[in-house]
């Protein structure tokens, strides 16, 4: 079974040797079988008396005929779009400056193609900040015509609207033992749709 991996590993350089403090994030998941489209706001604070500039690297996976595009960042807290580079199929850069006692909000979003009926985020690499998360949600959006088979976390609930399936995680003081790992399978088509050529 091929896997598709999504993960935020950010790697900084920090000036004055001061470290940013990555503690939120509320990432959206949106499945439809060949693709997931991902939304995420990441939260950044700089708790130093001086200013602080971090080189920021987001990767994406490399396996497989899985590509990335629809690529987006987006600080929020500034109203701008933040330029990164590409660097191949690795992932992106960017860099990220905060004022002391700032706090910086950044929206990253991407669409990439799934290779078979399962899906990854990676979590663990929230160890590398040596602290958990103070708080992350996590929604996923499917359509009617896919049923979720199975989760690496339970999720905390899940609702239906208008056609669409929402499961909902919350997690506090959150430092990840596993992977968001997501399995699915797709409906078939009714028996009379096939006959009559029916998509």
């Amino acid at each position: 079974m091929n896997k598709v991996f999504f993960s935020l590993i950010i790697f900084c350089s920090i000036a004055c040797g001061q470290r940013a403090d990555f503690f939120r994030e509320d990432i959206t998941f949106r499945l439809d079988g060949a693709r997931m489209d991902v939304d995420g706001y990441y939260f950044f604070a700089n708790n130093a008396n001086t200013p602080m500039t971090s080189d920021i690297f987001f990767p994406f996976p490399t396996r497989g005929s899985n590509t990335v595009d629809s690529i987006r960042v987006f600080d929020l807290s500034r109203g701008r779009k933040v330029n990164y580079q590409r660097d191949s199929d690795n992932g992106i850069s960017f860099v990220l400056s905060l004022t002391p006692h700032d706090t910086g909000l950044v929206e990253i979003g991407y669409r990439q193609e799934l290779s078979d009926d399962s899906a990854v985020y990676i979590l663990k690499t929230t160890r590398a900040w040596d602290k958990p998360l103070m708080r992350a949600e996590y929604k996923l959006l499917v359509p009617d015509s896919l049923t979720m088979t199975g989760y690496s976390y339970q999720p905390v609930k899940s609702y239906e609207i208008e056609g669409k399936k929402i499961y909902y995680w919350e997690m506090e003081n959150f430092m990840p033992a596993r992977d968001m790992i997501f399995h699915f399978k797709k409906d078939r088509m009714p028996e009379r749709s096939k006959r009559d050529g029916g998509l």
